[in-house]
């Protein structure tokens, strides 16, 4: 539900990204209106890989589900969190117009103040986690017409969090993130242990809580990330060029772990097309 990249719909997707309040950016990126101007099938569905941060949805239009291809998973909650994934999803039925609030890694925990692994490869209706937001989620309807209006009222509810979750803590996790982040996700855990001054059990249960996965885990998404958005700039680079920059340990390794996110070979994707809407995505939210 926030990570949209399809080959079929690289030209039929309109972006528009929002400015959070600035108290509210050292734990969000952004906002974005995203709407979907293509049919989505069984033949042409959305594609959603696992990125650096997670996302709150509000779906502008009276097309709620939201079904996975290949099973019997859907959801019809107009209002979502959806917490990190570490593999791609794929879905056959989807919104197409919809409000998204894109958050820092450790910015689900500090703005929800839940331990993120209830989260982790899934869509949760945020009416279940908060009752009562539902005078909000019907004004949200009420001016589903205008994203601008949209946003202004999930930027006013944000404060309101913050306002209510300043005792809740993440300096240590943003610290370790940004470690991982800038090493491109190929830190050791011992190094960064060492760096962060926590002991791996520390480490591992600070995660678990604030992020929803292991260190080793995000920083493999991390890693992915980088790479994607390197192929999207440098369409020419050849697959062997990818080992040695990315630091994997070998070519079967690279192999193994680009079919785990990406969901195909990179001989299979070759042949598919470029993935160019990701970086549009991040180059629009100014993120990267």
């Amino acid at each position: 539900m926030f990570f949209i990249c399809s080959t079929s719909i690289l030209t039929a997707v309109n972006i528009k990204p929002f400015v959070p309040h600035p108290a509210l950016q050292p734990y969000v990126l952004g906002y974005a209106f995203v709407e979907l101007e293509e049919l989505i099938t069984k033949q042409n569905p959305v594609h959603i890989f696992p990125v650096e941060y997670t996302v709150i949805c509000f779906a502008l239009d009276e097309q709620k589900l939201i079904k996975e291809l290949h099973t019997n998973e859907a959801t019809t909650h107009p209002f979502c969190y959806v917490g990190f994934l570490n593999k791609l999803r794929s879905f056959e039925t989807f919104t197409k117009r919809l409000v998204q609030i894109y958050l820092k890694p450790y910015g689900g925990y500090k703005l929800l103040g839940i331990p993120q692994h209830h989260f982790t490869n899934c869509a949760t209706n945020v009416e279940a986690i908060f009752p009562h937001l539902n005078a909000m989620v019907n004004q949200m309807q009420d001016n589903a017409g205008s994203p601008e209006k949209v946003v202004d009222i999930l930027d006013k509810w944000l404060l309101q969090r913050l306002e209510q979750t300043k005792k809740i803590y993440v300096d240590r996790m943003i610290y370790a993130c940004n470690l991982i982040q800038a090493s491109a996700g190929n830190m050791s855990i011992p190094e960064l242990c060492t760096k962060a001054a926590m002991s791996p059990t520390t480490l591992r249960d600070h995660f678990k809580e604030k992020i929803g996965f292991s260190p080793k885990t995000f920083s493999r998404i991390v890693r992915f990330n980088q790479m994607n958005r390197f192929l999207c700039s440098h369409s020419d680079t050849k697959w062997t060029q990818l080992v040695d920059k990315f630091q994997f340990f070998d070519q079967n390794h690279f192999i193994k772990e680009f079919k785990y996110f990406f969901g195909c070979t990179p001989s299979q994707l070759h042949k598919i097309g470029e993935l160019s809407f990701t970086g549009q995505l991040l180059e629009n939210l100014d993120i990267q």
